[in-house]
Order: C-alpha cells, then sequence, then structure tokens
C-alpha cells in the first residue's frame, strides 16, 4: 500500500472528528468529574432525604437562597464553599442544589473531588423539587 498526502490528510480528520466528538460528550455530560457526584431527581432526592434518618446534609448553593430554598438546609454560596469544605463532616452523604445548574455542577463535583461520598446534585435544582409538589421554604 503506498501512502498518499490525500490518505494521510484523510487520516488526520478523521482522528481530529473522533477526539473532537470525546470532548463534545464530555462537555454534554454537563459535570467536572462526573464520577465524583451522582444526579439524582427530585423523587430520588426526597427518597434519600427520608431514608438517610436525618444523616443527608443538603446545601443550597445559591446565592439567591432567600428566593426559596428546601426545607432544613444549609446555605453555602458556591463562591464560599472551598472555605467551608475543611468544616463539613466526611462521614455524612450530602445533597447539593441550587437556582441554576452552574452552581450545582460545580459545587457537586467540588464536593465529590473533595473526597466527600456519596454526593448527589439535585437535577432541575429548587425548580424541580417545587414542581415535583413538595415543598419549600
Amino acid at each position: 500500500m503506498r501512502f498518499s498526502y490525500k490518505s494521510g490528510v484523510g487520516i488526520l480528520l478523521i482522528s481530529i472528528a473522533v477526539i473532537c466528538a470525546g470532548c463534545m460528550q464530555s462537555a454534554q455530560s454537563g459535570s467536572i468529574s462526573s464520577t465524583s457526584y451522582r444526579n439524582i431527581t427530585a423523587q430520588e432526592a426526597r427518597t434519600i432525604k427520608h431514608a438517610s434518618e436525618g444523616n443527608l446534609v443538603i446545601i443550597d448553593l445559591s446565592a439567591n437562597y432567600m428566593d426559596g430554598h428546601l426545607p432544613m438546609v444549609i446555605n453555602i454560596p458556591l463562591n464560599a464553599l472551598d472555605a467551608k469544605i475543611p468544616t463539613l463532616d466526611r462521614s455524612k452523604p450530602y445533597l447539593v442544589y441550587g437556582h441554576n445548574d452552574n452552581d450545582s455542577i460545580a459545587g457537586a463535583a467540588k464536593l465529590g473531588n473533595a473526597g466527600f461520598s456519596p454526593v448527589y446534585r439535585l437535577k432541575g435544582n429548587y425548580d424541580a423539587w417545587v414542581s415535583a409538589g413538595y415543598p419549600g421554604e
């Protein structure tokens, strides 16, 4: 088989396409480190909350805490989370949410990457909780 310029360019373009497809898939998963936390629905969050018998730590990562939040939560805005991580109990499970995906995804990844486990992220955030008919404050 003879190598030509055209076949080399074709192989290069195919290689670039495969690499870009992998990058796009990672970006679309919406996580910094998708293995460090688990996305869950409002229904799953409610089940975990009740099953944890008060052990689950729920953190509202949003700066919009006063616009509505789940009952019995801690408000740690995302920009303050790094300073608070050393004070949090690593032996407990965590559920995080906010009022937007950027905050909750970044916060869940920070906790997971800091060694907390399990870490759950409420998919759809506070709006999903309220839309499911669960109480907010």
